[in-house]
């Protein structure tokens, strides 16, 4: 029985896609993990810390992000200044509808912080404030956002 250079040339790019798949499955999986980390977590560890430091860490580090989350957006609208092809009534009213979406965002996120998130964590003081977590996290992914809109 003879063989067609074809059929081993097909068989041998089933393996290599099949093998290159695997890597990829795999590679995700450990960059789904590491990105576990909530940044709550990762700025306040409540394994590593006691209950009183950890209380003042996540106060502090909400306050940070409050304060990063505010520089984020006059970064934002600093970048809708320096747009060009715009007239200047065109930049005024972006602003304002940005200002006016970050406004229902803080809404949003100040509901979901103080009104759910105690009741998803079941209010575990062993992790620490879970409004200030709340806060931290959705602060962070908010930073995120707006910088990869408005770079």
């Amino acid at each position: 029985m003879t063989r067609s250079p074809n059929l081993l040339f097909r068989v041998t790019n089933v393996i290599k896609r099949s093998l290159v798949l695997a890597a990829a499955v795999i590679a995700l999986s450990s960059l789904a993990r590491a990105e576990d980390a909530r940044p709550s977590q990762a700025a306040c560890d409540a394994a590593k810390i006691g209950a009183r430091e950890l209380a003042e860490c996540l106060r502090t580090n909400a306050d940070r992000s409050d304060r990063e989350l505010a520089a984020a957006l006059e970064a934002a609208m600093k970048s809708i200044d320096a747009r060009q092809g715009l007239m200047s009534t065109q930049k005024a009213r972006w602003r304002r509808s940005l200002s006016d979406a970050q406004s229902q965002w803080a809404a949003w996120r100040d509901s979901e912080c103080q009104d759910v998130a105690p009741f998803e964590s079941g209010m575990d003081a062993k992790g620490g404030d879970p409004r200030l977590r709340c806060i931290i996290d959705y602060n962070a992914a908010r930073i995120s956002n707006l910088k990869a809109r408005y770079p």
